[in-house]
């Protein structure tokens, strides 16, 4: 599902992933671990085709994220919790994911039923109608790991995804 060989971004003079290479199977969870630095941010935006590789060579689904057709098809295939979240804080949180599954070309009846679920799911149905930027950094979290969720990817990756969270 993933495979990645030699896959080195630098900035400047700096190398901030330096040949990593893995494999990681469908249905496989598989988690970066690491001190601050070691890369693990850079790797995921690499992989979902946010920035670009200095070389090596990386595969989502058969995809090359260098190949910018095929990135087109991975960001389809993929959900993304970054480490900021990144929401309009002047749009609700209804139509805050509503934007983002029409990104994702989610049809009119998923786009409702995967917004009330996620939204019931974790405690925020109630504010649905409330503008994000009033939200906490916690509500703000939840809504942004929905967002990585709303179009059901084949592929989830998470960074930080419990910052700000209650346990």
């Amino acid at each position: 599902m993933i495979d990645i060989e030699n896959l080195t971004r630098k900035f400047d003079d700096f190398t901030a992933v330096d040949n990593l290479t893995f494999h990681i199977n469908e249905r496989e969870v598989f988690g970066f671990l690491g001190p601050n630095g070691a890369g693990k941010t850079t790797t995921m935006r690499m992989l979902s085709c946010l920035i670009s590789k200095t070389s090596g060579e990386a595969k989502i689904a058969g995809y090359d994220i260098s190949d910018e057709a095929d990135s087109k098809k991975i960001r389809k295939i993929i959900g993304l919790l970054p480490e900021n979240v990144g929401l309009y804080d002047d749009l609700t949180a209804y139509k805050n994911l509503d934007f983002y599954a029409k990104l994702y070309e989610c049809s009119i009846s998923q786009r409702k039923e995967n917004i009330e679920y996620f939204l019931k799911l974790l405690g925020l149905w109630d504010k649905r109608e409330v503008l994000v930027g009033t939200f906490s950094k916690g509500m703000k979290q939840k809504l942004a790991i929905t967002r990585a969720l709303i179009h059901d990817p084949q592929i989830l990756f998470l960074d930080e995804p419990t910052a700000n969270l209650d346990p």
